[in-house]
């Protein structure tokens, strides 16, 4: 590999790590891309936001919309759903993520 290669790599994954450090997350999605670049697995973020209490809305049960937990769907369409102006993490999970799927073979 060529030494400008190496550098290069380098300092981008020293942006991300940046990045990372600075983030301060406000709500439950960008809990779950803040997660997400520590862990780099959908079924652990899903199961980490199941244990802190986040919940999504169910069904309609007497007039109510019921707590469900959350599901590793709800948790993919969280991680790549449209990045807000100014989240400088969300970007980078979310070519992570795409890149993971297309590593093992699930193409969207």
């Amino acid at each position: 590999m060529q030494i400008e290669k190496v550098e290069k790599r380098i300092g981008e994954l020293q942006e991300y790590i940046d990045t990372y450090e600075i983030y301060q997350p406000v709500n439950m999605k960008e809990i779950a891309i803040r997660l997400y670049t520590e862990i780099n697995n959908v079924n652990e973020v899903t199961n980490a936001l199941n244990e802190k209490g986040y919940r999504k809305e169910g069904k309609l049960v007497a007039g109510k919309r019921i707590q469900v937990n959350l599901g590793i769907n709800d948790v993919t369409a969280m991680l790549n759903c449209n990045i807000e102006d100014g989240d400088q993490l969300h970007p980078i999970v979310k070519k992570v993520l795409n890149k993971n799927k297309r590593r093992k073979g699930i193409v969207t």
